[in-house]
């Protein structure tokens, strides 16, 4: 298990990629067909979507344990998630 601040740079970093990837991918989407020449780009675009949806469990992960060991207040948690 990776401690917040690892969890939180990698997001950031794998955010900041596909930022910089942003108007690639809408060229490569906007007519709906991914050309060959396309193909290689929009992998890496997806490579980096995948990290952010892997570091998102990790922090969904990190959460739940905190919570658990009552790291996190488990009430104040809860009612700020309602907000």
């Amino acid at each position: 298990m990776q401690d917040l601040s690892q969890i939180v740079l990698g997001m950031l970093a794998s955010l900041n990629t596909v930022k910089k990837q942003q108007e690639r991918l809408i060229e490569i989407t906007a007519d709906g067909i991914i050309e060959a020449d396309e193909v290689g780009d929009f992998i890496r675009i997806q490579d980096e979507l995948e990290k952010i949806s892997i570091t998102v469990e990790a922090l969904q992960l990190w959460a739940e344990q905190k919570l658990a060991s009552g790291e996190i207040d488990i009430e104040a948690y809860n009612k700020a998630k309602k907000k």
